[in-house]
């Protein structure tokens, strides 16, 4: 063993970081022997990029072209040993320890892979060795946008509705139409809550509803960049899914389910300009037989900092909120900005420090090399965490409640004049469910 490389993050052992914040470590090198070398530097960079290859007819040829992008938010070099002018440098055997710092600009947005692109933050050092190959030693960490719900949209606060219907089979055999509705009591959440769901079904048509599927989907579009062809694909994971209940025909039923929002990151529309992160809540009526299955869905906003139980007002001119590293690592020591260094969610008591998991449905980004693509690139060098594993970002999870489901706007009423109708002497058809 020559030479042993450790980079560590001070007081954050997992290596995460909001944006805003400083990032300091230091690098140890452990030689059994002198080493000679032409210098040592640390690079500390960040960057999104997307790649991926679709199957394109050129001049009657069918061959494969490779869309790419790339935007770089922190770019920094520093030389522990040497400079640019060194020819040759000689260490001594032993543990050499060095020392950096490096500010996160607060626009960066949060780490993510994916599965035709990234964002990404890594340390590497490299030792360049005279008439040999570098060696290279790289260790990513997690950089998190701070995303305050409650200075988002006071619209998260709103509950929100959607409703679909279906007709099967043509006419003269065409039944009574599925009517789905779908009500969320708030659109805002965090990792950790729990999405309340109220779905009401209305089965007036011949066919059974086998089983209700609610499903959170996160819905990724990666954007490729000059010089490479301006496109666009989309992405679709499935974060979450929760089976419930049948429905029989001709039966009207009320359920109410919690989709529960695992470790993911925030919604991202404007930090980033390859890669966009929206998040929907769907339920799938899924029907008996041959018949195309009905779905409803709602968009909801993911972020980093739950809703207050108060409303906020943000005061002008503010953009940002840096947040204190005492809520990551636990540690005394804050690298945080001097300036409103507190915790992000302080704004509310009752909310706890939250902890960090990893996103168990994020798929690694794949290098793939292709003889007929008009842009082929080496793939880089695979980046692993602090135990050698794949790289996974980390991201924060609350134990905080989550709000009640609502019942249907319409929901009242129409339960009211319906039993109005009802005699409770007759026996209910085994077919249909409880009418509502």
């Amino acid at each position: 063993m020559a030479v042993t490389c450790e980079i560590d993050y001070d007081s954050n052992p997992h290596g995460t970081y909001f944006g805003g914040q400083v990032l300091t470590g230091r690098v140890t090198l452990k030689l059994d022997k002198m080493k000679v070398v032409k210098a040592i530097t640390l690079n500390i960079t960040g960057y999104a990029e997307t790649r991926w290859l679709e199957r394109v007819t050129t001049n009657r040829r069918r061959r494969r072209r490779t869309f790419y992008g790339r935007e770089d938010y922190i770019a920094s070099k520093t030389f522990l040993v040497g400079s640019n002018q060194s020819s040759q440098v000689s260490i001594e055997a032993g543990i050499h320890t060095y020392n950096f710092v490096c500010q996160i600009p607060p626009e960066c947005p949060s780490s993510f892979e994916g599965t035709n692109g990234r964002v990404r933050y890594m340390t590497n050092v490299t030792l360049v060795r005279p008439n040999k190959f570098d060696q290279n030693y790289t260790r990513c960490f997690t950089v998190l946008k701070v995303m305050d719900l409650n200075f988002d949209s006071p619209l998260l606060r709103v509950p929100a509705h959607s409703e679909t219907s279906k007709t099967y089979c043509c006419w003269p055999c065409r039944s009574d139409p599925l009517a789905l509705q779908l009500t969320v009591p708030q659109t805002g959440f965090v990792p950790g809550q729990s999405i309340p769901l109220s779905v009401l079904v209305t089965n007036d048509s011949h066919i059974p509803v086998e089983q209700l599927l609610m499903t959170f989907v996160m819905l990724v579009t990666y954007h490729s960049r000059p010089p490479s062809m301006p496109n666009s694909t989309s992405e679709r994971l499935v974060v979450n899914t929760l089976k419930g209940d049948s429905v029989q025909r001709n039966c009207k039923k009320l359920f109410s389910y919690d989709v529960r929002v695992p470790a993911t990151p925030p919604t991202c529309f404007k930090l980033c300009g390859i890669i966009q992160i929206a998040y929907q809540v769907e339920v799938e009526a899924t029907v008996k037989g041959c018949h195309q299955h009905e779905v409803v869905s709602i968009p909801v906003t993911i972020g980093s900092v739950p809703l207050s139980q108060h409303v906020l007002i943000q005061p002008r001119g503010q953009i940002s909120q840096p947040l204190d590293v005492n809520g990551l690592a636990g540690g005394n020591e804050a690298t945080a900005p001097p300036l409103n260094a507190a915790c992000p969610w302080a704004v509310d008591d009752s909310i706890p420090p939250p902890n960090y998991q990893e996103a168990l449905h994020m798929r690694s980004t794949a290098a793939t090399k292709s003889d007929e693509s008009d842009h082929p690139e080496p793939a880089q060098a695979n980046t692993h965490s602090l135990d050698g594993s794949a790289y996974k970002p980390l991201y924060p999870v609350f134990d905080i409640p989550s709000p009640s489901a609502p019942p249907p706007a319409d929901y009242t009423q129409n339960y009211m004049a319906e039993r109005a109708f009802v005699n409770p002497g007759l026996e209910v058809d085994k077919d249909k469910g409880t009418w509502l």
